[in-house]
């Protein structure tokens, strides 16, 4: 076979389904995105602390921009000279 594409697999999973009320699924979503974790990852990582079973809890997520030395750019300062 061909060489694989895409993210590594992270194994055999079981699929369960939650529907919380719309107004709890809210604030879930938006820890979630603050954790940068995916809605799934972030359940599991509450099921695994909350069962004090943290060889459960998905890995967080690295911070790129933190490992890079990328400079930051001004755009404003940058769009004011062009407009001049």
């Amino acid at each position: 076979m061909g060489a694989q594409h895409g993210r590594p697999s992270k194994g055999r999973r079981d699929a369960i389904l939650a529907k919380p009320p719309v107004e709890f699924g809210a604030i879930l979503k938006q820890n979630a995105d603050a954790e940068g974790l995916s809605y799934g990852e972030y359940l599991v990582m509450l099921a695994a602390d909350a069962l004090g079973m943290p060889q459960y809890a998905p890995p967080l997520p690295r911070d790129r921009a933190a490992e890079l030395p990328i400079p930051e750019l001004n755009t404003s300062k940058g769009a004011a000279t062009k407009a001049a």
